[in-house]
């Protein structure tokens, strides 16, 4: 019985599966009940399921097969994540009020939070399977799920995958758009400036130093620093709509705050200021050059403004690019004919993501890494009215079908 994606799309989105980072590290809800959903969809229709704890069972991971592997075959692993950034209601779509973790469908796209990133991934990987299994082609690849959490928080669970030494000859990363195949990912940074003064009196401010704007001083040099980070560009394209042809490097202030230690009144001058940061690095750039970079200019900032403030690296990643063309060409093949079976209008490129993804971690350890799926640009991922393309999973289901079967 082929897989019902609506049916089992609402079925995942109903479950409130959030990561996000708290005081103490990582904040994971739901995820034991997202991951048992996944595994009973997968067995009700034939699939084989591994179940792994990992970090002492905070992140259940899945491992789904075809009831009879094509052990010979070069294994292919279709990677997504469970997990979603926290959704708060109501939200408004055609006109209703609706509930982020209460899937409405409309006009052939499902709304909710985790419907498009990437739960829509993940039912679109099953699909896959299940009509593999039913149509019995002959394979060229063994087709395995590989479903785990904490992707929206750094990619913990998949790193604890590797480390454990789970291993593919292929993987696609799911958790990415369906106008073009991905042939790599930026980098990704992001931490806290942190600035210190002395608080006192907004009433008697000569009395002393004050964090905010001294933090609005400091930002103001970092913004040349941005212009700095835009001037590096990737040999890789952009993605269709970018404002440059080729990938290239960014800087975001993204968050202004006073800590909790700091009260926050009209009257009061802080004694210190916060500003978050995301800063994106190219496919192509060493990491640890980039920290080297950020560091050497945030500290020549401070000394020219001779203010007390420390640079706070929370997390950390780096970029990605393909290695094996001939994969590339494979599934960019795939890709076109997954296109014309569900007759979605275009063609699929190539290009690589301005985002990071789990990328990463696979090509780190050699794997040959591609990414594709079912986001496509203007669902609103990680924003209100969430939603995803029903035509989208369908295609990535034909698109498993065509890379996999045997031509």
């Amino acid at each position: 019985m082929p897989l019902d994606i609506v049916e089992s799309l609402k079925r995942l989105v109903e479950i409130p599966s959030e990561s996000a980072y708290g005081k103490e590290g990582v904040v994971r809800k739901h995820y034991r009940e997202a991951a048992d959903a996944v595994a009973a969809i997968a067995e009700e229709h034939g699939l084989r399921v591994e179940r792994i704890d990992l970090l002492g069972g905070e992140i259940p991971t899945l491992i789904i097969t075809l009831p009879e592997q094509a052990g010979s075959k070069p294994s292919l692993a279709l990677v997504s994540h469970y997990d979603v950034v926290p959704a708060k209601g109501p939200w408004y779509v055609e006109g209703r009020e609706v509930d982020p973790y209460q899937p409405v469908v409309v006009d052939g796209k499902v709304y909710g939070r985790g419907a498009a990133d990437d739960k829509s991934g993940i039912v679109a990987s099953l699909a896959g399977l299940v009509k593999l299994a039913e149509e019995k082609p002959s394979l060229r690849y063994n087709p395995i799920v590989v479903v785990t959490g904490d992707e929206e928080v750094g990619g913990t669970g998949i790193k604890a995958l590797l480390e454990a030494g789970h291993r593919w000859d292929r993987v696609i990363i799911v958790d990415a758009g369906s106008e073009y195949v991905s042939i790599g990912a930026s980098g990704v940074v992001e931490g806290w400036i942190k600035v210190r003064g002395k608080a006192g009196h907004a009433g008697y401010p000569h009395a002393t130093r004050n964090a905010v704007e001294d933090l609005l001083r400091l930002m103001n040099e970092m913004f040349a620093y941005k212009a700095a980070r835009g001037a590096k560009l990737s040999s890789l394209p952009s993605p269709p709509g970018s404002p440059l042809p080729y990938v290239w490097g960014r800087f975001t202030m993204t968050i202004l705050k006073l800590p909790e230690t700091e009260a926050e009144k009209h009257n009061r001058v802080p004694g210190e200021a916060w500003a978050g940061f995301d800063m994106r690095l190219i496919p192509e750039e060493e990491l640890e050059e980039a920290l080297r970079e950020l560091y050497s200019y945030f500290s020549s900032a401070v000394a020219r403004l001779g203010v007390n403030a420390e640079l706070d690296v929370v997390a950390k990643q780096k970029g990605w690019y393909a290695k094996n063309k001939e994969f590339v060409n494979e599934a960019v093949a795939a890709a076109k004919a997954a296109y014309k079976k569900v007759e979605m209008p275009g063609e699929p490129g190539v290009a690589a993501e301005l985002g990071g993804n789990d990328g990463s971690h696979f090509d780190e350890y050699g794997m040959d890494v591609i990414a594709f799926g079912t986001i496509r640009a203007g669902t609103n991922i990680h924003a209100q009215g969430e939603f995803v393309y029903l035509k989208d999973i369908e295609m990535f289901r034909e698109f498993i079908y065509e890379l996999v079967s045997e031509k």
